[in-house]
């Protein structure tokens, strides 16, 4: 999802520097990646965050490779050439691996349409069905590591076995994405 800001590299910068100094920044939101989660048009009220600080499931700020991105982590990857942070849209397939500098906040509540007399009200952003089973899957991961072998080199596309484990771990996803919330 991308935030309604400039996509000049300096409003990462003005908006971390924001957070620094303030310790929160609210922030209106454009597109459906994160749908239902997050709207078009609600706010986000964000927190300053290190990528290392992130727990799985958690909804982050990040540089994306155009623009800031607001998606949900859903892995931490512990590659040869250190750690990455894998995001993802609630309502999208791709995945974004990023450096955990590139983080810029967290998403602590947001800001929903409402009767009020300025016409929000604040939600705090509690962890979901979603960060719920992406906390788990991270965990089993941990766990199993060590003693499973590493059964294809990190090259090579996974075998049909690899293919459908994906396959099933995607369709929970998208049926999990369904019992979210779609009004709040």
């Amino acid at each position: 999802m991308r935030l309604n800001l400039s996509d000049e590299p300096v409003t990462a910068e003005l908006l971390a520097e924001s957070l620094r100094q303030t310790g929160s920044a609210v922030v209106a939101v454009q597109g459906t990646s994160m749908h239902p989660t997050l709207q078009m048009g609600w706010r986000v009220i964000l927190e300053p965050a290190r990528g290392e600080d992130l727990r799985v499931g958690e909804i982050a700020v990040f540089r994306g490779a155009l623009y800031l991105t607001i998606h949900r982590l859903v892995y931490r990857d512990p590659g040869p050439e250190g750690s990455k942070l894998v995001f993802r849209g609630d309502y999208n397939r791709l995945r974004e691996r990023v450096d955990p500098s590139a983080v810029v906040g967290r998403v602590r509540a947001i800001e929903v349409p409402g009767r009020t007399p300025d016409g929000f009200r604040v939600e705090v952003l509690r962890p979901d069905i979603l960060s719920r089973f992406y906390r788990l899957t991270q965990m089993s991961a941990t766990l199993l590591r060590p003693v499973l072998p590493r059964l294809i080199p990190e090259d090579r596309p996974p075998g049909p076995f690899g293919r459908r484990v994906r396959a099933v771990f995607s369709l929970t996803e998208r049926l999990l994405s369904l019992l979210l919330p779609q009004r709040r």
